[in-house]
C-alpha cells in the first residue's frame, strides 16, 4: 500500500456465495480477528506469531465465545423468524494505515471506531486492532440491527458505500493527511495499468531479482494491479497509450453538424394511391393536357370503376412502384375513365368528395 493512502472496506459476514462471495460465519470472523483458530496460529505467510501479543481490542469482550453472547442477547430483541439461511450475520469494516505511515496507531484506530459508532447507526460487537500482518488494520464486527429491526446488508448498500467513504474522508483521514483509497480499476483502464506496472518492474530490474517468485506476483498484478499502482506511484491519469488516443477531441464529430454532404432524395408525392413519377433532368417527359382530378365528374368515377371490375388482370411486374399493393397500373394512353381504373371504391368516393367540396369553394 503506498504511503499516505487511507483504506477503509465494508462487507456482509454470511453464508451467502451470491457473486462468488466467500461463506462465513460471525463465529469464524470473531474467531480470526482474536486469533483463535489454531491453524492460524504459527502460519508463517501472513500472520506473524512474534507479533500477535501486540494486538489490541479496542470494544467488545476478548473471547469469541463472549462476543457470540453479547450478539445473541442483541438479537433476542429482534424478530429474527422470517431471515433466511444465507442471512447477513453481520457487518465487518476494515481500516488500515499505511505500513511505513508515522501517524500513530492507537489514536487513529480510535477515531475510526468513534466515526463507525456515530455514522453507520448499528451496534459494535467487537474491534480489533492487528499488528501482526503486513500493515496495521482494525477489523469492526456491527450488527445489522436499525430502529429494533434486522436491516441486512442495507447500511453497505452501493450508495450508502459510497457516501460513507466520502464522510470518512472528510472526517477522519484526511484529517490526518491520508489521501484517498484508489478505486479498482477495470476493463481498459485495467489493461493499461497492468501493462503499465509490469513495464515499470521490467525497468527495475524485478523479475530477475525475485526469480521463481515474480510469477506469482505478476498474477497478482494481473489480477488487480490497483495496490501496484499505489506502491509504484504510478498516476493512473498517465497510463493510457499514446496510440489509444481519441483522434478529435471528447464531443466533436469529424463532421460538424449541419456541414454533411448534400444528397439529393427524390420524395414522391402521393394522394390517395396515386404517385408521380420523378424524372431527370436530362430527360423530361413531354407535358400532355390530361384533365385533372377536380375536373372530373361523379359520373366518370362511377364509370371508372365500372371498367375496372371489366378489364383483365395486368400481368405480373407491372405494378407502379407508388400503387398500392394488388392495385393494377393504369394503360399509358387511356381516357379519363380508363385512367383511374384500378382505384378502389372507397378511394373513389373520398376524391369526389374532394371535388364537390372544390366546385362549392368555387361557386
Amino acid at each position: 500500500m503506498a504511503a499516505g493512502v487511507a483504506f477503509f472496506a465494508v462487507k456482509s459476514i454470511g453464508l451467502s456465495t451470491v457473486n462468488g462471495r466467500k461463506p462465513c460465519t460471525l463465529s469464524q470472523a470473531v474467531s480470526h480477528n482474536l486469533r483463535e483458530i489454531q491453524a492460524e496460529r504459527g502460519a508463517v505467510e501472513r500472520i506473524d506469531v512474534t507479533r500477535t501479543n501486540r494486538n489490541t481490542i479496542l470494544d467488545g469482550p476478548g473471547t469469541a465465545a463472549d462476543v457470540l453472547v453479547q450478539a445473541n442477547e442483541a438479537l433476542q430483541c429482534v424478530d429474527t423468524s422470517k431471515l433466511k439461511r444465507d442471512h447477513c450475520q453481520a457487518i465487518e469494516a476494515v481500516f488500515s494505515l499505511p505500513e511505513q505511515s508515522r501517524i500513530e496507531p492507537f489514536q487513529y484506530f480510535a477515531d475510526c471506531l468513534a466515526w463507525a459508532k456515530s455514522t453507520m447507526g448499528i451496534p459494535v460487537t467487537s474491534a480489533v486492532v492487528h499488528y501482526d500482518e503486513g500493515a496495521p488494520h482494525m477489523h469492526i464486527l456491527m450488527l445489522p440491527i436499525q430502529n429494533g429491526k434486522h436491516v441486512g446488508g442495507k447500511p453497505i448498500a452501493r450508495p450508502e458505500v459510497k457516501r460513507l467513504r466520502e464522510s470518512f474522508f472528510l472526517a477522519v483521514a484526511g484529517l490526518y493527511g491520508l489521501k484517498r483509497d484508489t478505486a479498482k480499476v477495470r476493463g481498459m483502464v485495467k489493461k493499461w495499468a497492468v501493462d503499465a506496472v509490469l513495464r515499470k518492474c521490467n525497468v527495475s530490474g524485478f523479475p530477475n531479482a525475485i526469480g521463481p517468485l515474480w510469477r506469482v506476483l505478476q498474477a497478482a498484478i494481473e489480477r488487480d494491479p490497483t495496490d501496484a499502482l499505489n506502491a509504484l506511484g504510478i498516476d493512473v491519469n498517465t497510463i493510457r497509450p499514446v496510440d489509444d488516443a481519441p483522434e478529435s477531441p471528447i464531443g466533436l464529430h469529424p463532421t460538424p453538424m449541419g456541414l454533411e454532404k448534400a444528397v439529393e432524395k427524390t420524395k414522391p408525392y402521393l394522394c390517395v394511391g396515386l404517385g408521380v413519377q420523378a424524372t431527370s433532368l436530362s430527360h423530361q417527359a413531354t407535358p400532355t393536357h390530361q384533365p385533372s382530378i377536380s375536373h372530373l365528374t361523379a359520373q366518370q368515377f362511377q364509370q371508372s370503376a365500372v371498367t375496372s371490375h371489366q378489364k383483365p388482370p395486368t400481368e405480373v411486374g407491372t405494378n407502379p412502384g407508388n400503387a398500392p399493393s394488388g392495385l393494377r397500373k393504369p394503360p399509358p394512353c387511356a381516357g379519363h375513365a380508363d385512367r383511374f381504373h384500378w382505384l378502389t371504391q372507397d378511394q373513389i368516393g373520398f376524391i369526389q368528395s374532394l371535388t364537390n367540396q372544390s366546385r362549392a369553394l368555387a361557386h
